[in-house]
């Protein structure tokens, strides 16, 4: 029932004005259902962009792929970081590529505040010079070795993180 706000008579709803003080009635409040919320996770995945699709999952797999076999010579395998240990500097590009797009995601943050380069120009950058160092890991392989799955895959992961930032920068600068 509502009731006056002035002198706390209730009133049959409907009524305008309290027939004891003569206040104005507020039409009552009635609680509308709240909307469906979208899941948190759902958001999240919302703000990846597609070249941030694109990085994340090849970033991980390139990861992943400096402990596989890149080297074969019978039975025996050796895998990238053995070989070459300067890979590690693409593994701990690739870990920090790996961890930006789960900050993204998770919406902690962004880049630091933008310096010299764009955010694009510096992802362009890290994802080159991973893409640098697998390529010459691949072609530099140990004598008597043949190349073995894991290289493959690490320089088409590594390839694939370069794609989305490389190809604007490229095209960006032919066209000055």
């Amino acid at each position: 029932m509502p009731a006056c706000s002035r002198c706390l008579v209730e009133v049959s709803p409907g009524t305008a004005l309290c027939p004891r003080c003569g206040a104005a009635i507020r039409p009552p409040v009635i609680s509308r259902p709240t909307p469906k919320r979208v899941r948190k996770s759902r958001q999240r995945l919302n703000v990846l962009n597609r070249n941030d699709w694109v990085l994340g999952p090849a970033a991980l797999v390139l990861l992943v792929s400096f402990w596989l076999p890149w080297y074969s010579i019978g039975p025996i395998s050796v895998d990238g970081l053995s070989a070459h240990g300067w890979l590690g500097i693409a593994v701990l590009d690739s870990a920090v590529l790996v961890l930006y797009v789960l900050i993204i995601a998770f919406g902690l943050g962004d880049l630091a505040v933008q310096g010299r380069m764009s955010k694009d120009q510096l992802l362009a950058v890290i994802t080159g010079v991973n893409l640098a160092l697998v390529a010459l890991g691949f072609l530099l392989k140990p004598a008597g070795f043949s190349w073995s799955w894991g290289a493959f895959l690490a320089l088409a992961a590594a390839a694939m993180a370069f794609l989305p930032f490389g190809v604007p920068l490229i095209r960006a600068q032919r066209r000055r």
